[in-house]
């Protein structure tokens, strides 16, 4: 079996995302810096490691490796064989890049979606330093973009989502960042390619945003914080369950329904 699951605001939280949980009540995860930024709460670590005795950890991420890399917890804590980054676009093995998972993803996106200048050109058209504070292209594959996203023009954006779509891209807003992203580079893609190398006949899956509803749809057991984008966009789904809990505690809940359900199969 596996658990394969997404990390900021699912499993890690920052101040801003935690909730009404104190902070001291919280165990530092994350260090950039040298300040520590990322959280998670005293339970779900001991919840984690009751998992992870039981079954394969993936993490899954949309960060790049180096992101990933400063959750020294995660790394040191729990040492998962495969990490997926990138939003599933890069594979790690034991920290090493898996190449052929690298090539599989690289000549897809070539193949059927529009070149990553194309989709800059078009975003440029819309883009405004009223709002766009910064953009990245990340791992050669995807954009990040920093946003203020109170002065973000709605309803320019949702024009945009159909002009990405018709060249094989998506959209998404996760708290101040926009995310766009090759179709062919997804974490549902990603966790089965890892199911496949682990043998594993049984994938529990959680996350919070709309880049990981892939991963969840992929997955037998799905489980999603409702403080999420998801949590938002669907007051109920066939597939994907949603906490009671907000915040840092949302973590607790899915990981005790994870862990009630594998112990009953």
């Amino acid at each position: 079996m596996i658990f394969a699951s997404d990390l900021d605001q699912t499993l890690i939280y920052s101040v801003r995302s935690k909730g009404e949980i104190e902070l001291e009540e919280m165990v530092p995860v994350e260090r950039y810096e040298e300040r520590y930024i990322s959280y998670m709460t005293k339970p779900a670590i001991q919840k984690l490691h009751e998992l992870v005795s039981i079954m394969r950890f993936v993490p899954v991420t949309t960060r790049i490796p180096e992101q990933y890399n400063r959750i020294f917890a995660i790394r040191e804590q729990f040492s998962p064989e495969y990490v997926i980054v990138s939003n599933g676009g890069t594979v790690l093995r034991n920290g090493e890049i898996d190449q052929e998972w690298h090539s599989f993803v690289r000549e897809a996106v070539r193949e059927h979606c529009a070149e990553h200048t194309e989709i800059a050109s078009l975003f440029a058209e819309i883009a405004s330093t009223h709002w766009v504070k910064s953009t990245d292209l990340c791992d050669e594959l995807f954009y990040s973009i920093k946003v203020e996203r109170d002065q973000l023009p709605h309803e320019t954006l949702e024009e945009l989502k159909p002009k990405l779509a018709s060249l094989g891209w998506s959209y998404s807003l996760q708290g101040r960042k926009i995310y766009l992203v090759p179709e062919r580079v997804s974490k549902g893609a990603a966790i089965q390619y890892v199911k496949e190398k682990l043998a594993s006949n049984f994938v529990y899956a959680a996350g919070d945003s709309l880049l990981d509803e892939s991963l969840l749809l992929a997955a037998d057991y799905a489980i999603s914080p409702v403080h999420g984008e998801l949590g938002r966009s669907y007051s109920a789904h066939p597939h994907i369950q949603f906490t009671q809990a907000r915040g840092a505690l949302a973590s607790e809940e899915l990981l005790d329904s994870i862990l009630e359900h594998a112990r009953r199969l």
